[in-house]
């Protein structure tokens, strides 16, 4: 697309130099015979000398007369000046047309990754959250994706978080991978909260656990 905007603009600007160029040959030319005619015209109205003659015989209606010169007179000039008009309009044609159709091209968002099943256990003090997740076939690649787990009491108060890599370190379009996640040290556990994590961000998902799919929220 740039090779196409960047050959339009070319030709633009060489058209543009072009028509300069033609309007000013075009224009001195004209000026020219304009002082030509004004030249003659002036000799024929002065009054005739014994020196020269000859000027009584100048008619001054010669001077007048109509010429093809010009453009009128070039036709090749004027099939080219169209050509040229009809490229640059088909060119803003195109350009108008791709710009408008350029946002549903856009490239879409990757599906966001699924949770497929999320249990825990207790063991002490001890909490272990288990479950599988799954990269559909409408998502993105991704690689080093860590779950995190976040832990709260009864009063809805953070109390521990816990990490691990999946246990596939890379997901394909349409892979699964369980994962398990130790939160150490908690005794009052009300509910947790799972998130996935990619390098520094959030990698988005939903949860399929349930018939009403709803977008799980990060804790940041």
């Amino acid at each position: 697309m740039d090779v196409v905007l960047l050959t339009l603009t070319t030709l633009s600007l060489a058209a543009a130099a072009g028509f300069g160029a033609l309007s000013w040959r075009v224009g001195r030319e004209e000026r020219e015979r304009a002082r030509a005619r004004i030249a003659a015209l002036s000799t024929a109205m002065a009054p005739p000398s014994a020196e020269s003659p000859f000027l009584s015989g100048v008619a001054v209606g010669s001077v007048f007369e109509q010429t093809t010169e010009g453009l009128r007179g070039r036709p090749m000039i004027k099939l080219a000046a169209g050509a040229a008009m009809l490229l640059l309009i088909a060119g803003g044609v195109f350009v108008t047309s791709w710009s408008s159709d350029s946002p549903s091209a856009a490239v879409k968002t990757p599906a966001p990754l699924e949770l497929l099943s999320m249990r825990y256990q207790r063991q002490g003090t001890t909490l272990t959250v288990s479950g599988m997740v799954k990269n559909p076939a409408a998502g993105a690649a991704v690689n080093g994706v860590t779950a995190v787990v976040f832990a709260f009491d009864h009063k809805g108060a953070f109390v521990a978080s816990g990490r691990a890599p999946l246990d596939f370190s890379a997901l394909a379009p349409g892979d699964e991978s369980p994962f398990v996640v130790n939160v150490p040290n908690v005794s009052d556990v009300a509910r947790y909260r799972v998130t996935f994590r990619s390098g520094n961000g959030v990698v988005r998902h939903i949860d399929r656990r349930t018939n009403q799919v709803q977008l799980a929220q990060a804790v940041r």
